[in-house]
């Protein structure tokens, strides 16, 4: 059986080092990468699978505002058309950490035939807003970071995705990668879904797990010698993490927009400078009721 593992990106920095570090020792020729947008000129350290707008036009699918994070199935299509010949896909987003022997945790799921692995499939909450808009359906979920698909059920997802974005959808309605894949390959028979953290509770606990909030490396649990976890940044991921954050929803937004014209350059810089000294002054508040709240649970 010929099995891919994919890093799906759009940026190389730490985190995405560090977890080819990791992977390169057990999967060799077979760890490429899923890059999206790639920088013209950069040069990466194993084979890279190029995904950007002109390529998601020539396969029929939608270039959504915001398609690199809210499909990431896309990278699924693109690896299927880049290596035609393999039979299952891993696709591991950057901010996966594998604690322990690497290579133990992917012979435990090496011969395991199901379709789809996820780290825990389950249905979507009735209060989300997804399943509101949806009510037809019954949408599944399973976080997107750590997933394994075979390369039939690629096929066949690719198919029923182009379908599925004919319709007049608007692009915040537009179904994630998650609630796509995993719904469409639970109603159809032919296909089979596995939940990794039932499969190896040992390995995979949805708690480690999540979407959110981020964790530092060196502030995993000490006492799991083998495991995996998400999101896990190194603290420069972690501090661009909060500057890309804090400035996109900084954004000056509604009627504001259209006075910023009038402004000279200068007096927006001071006004940068005062919203910086204001969210300092909050950071380091926090920081300190963080560290007194530890200290109290200690």
């Amino acid at each position: 059986m010929k099995t891919i593992a994919a890093i799906r990106t759009n940026h190389w920095g730490e985190d995405a080092e560090r977890v080819f570090a990791q992977l390169a020792p057990v999967w060799g020729d077979r760890l490429v990468t899923v890059f999206h947008n790639r920088p013209e000129g950069m040069a990466l350290p194993l084979p890279v699978v190029d995904i950007n707008d002109a390529w998601v036009e020539q396969n029929g699918l939608r270039v959504l505002p915001d398609w690199g994070w809210r499909c990431g199935d896309y990278c699924l299509y693109a690896l299927r058309q880049a290596y035609p010949d393999a039979e299952h896909f891993w696709l591991i987003e950057p901010d996966v950490f594998f604690k322990g022997d690497v290579g133990a945790f992917f012979d435990r799921f090496a011969d395991r035939d199901e379709d789809c692995l996820g780290v825990s499939v389950e249905p979507l909450p009735g209060e989300h807003i997804f399943s509101r808009f949806y009510k037809d359906l019954n949408l599944q979920r399973a976080i997107f970071a750590l997933v394994r698909f075979s390369s039939d059920l690629v096929d066949w997802l690719f198919e029923e995705r182009r379908a599925y974005l004919q319709q007049s959808i608007k692009p915040k309605f537009i179904l994630f990668d998650e609630f796509f894949c995993f719904s469409w390959a639970m109603r159809n028979n032919k296909f089979s879904v596995g939940s990794l953290a039932e499969i190896a509770p040992d390995l995979v606990s949805k708690d480690a797990m999540r979407t959110d909030p981020d964790q530092l490396v060196e502030g995993l649990p000490a006492g799991v010698v083998q495991g995996v976890f998400h999101p896990v940044r190194s603290r420069s991921g972690f501090q661009n993490a909060i500057t890309h954050r804090l400035a996109r929803r900084a954004t000056p937004f509604g009627p504001m927009v259209s006075q910023l014209q009038h402004l000279e350059p200068w007096e927006i810089e001071e006004i940068a400078d005062g919203v910086a000294a204001q969210i300092k002054a909050t950071m380091l508040r926090q920081r300190q009721q963080e560290i007194r709240k530890n200290q109290r649970r200690g």
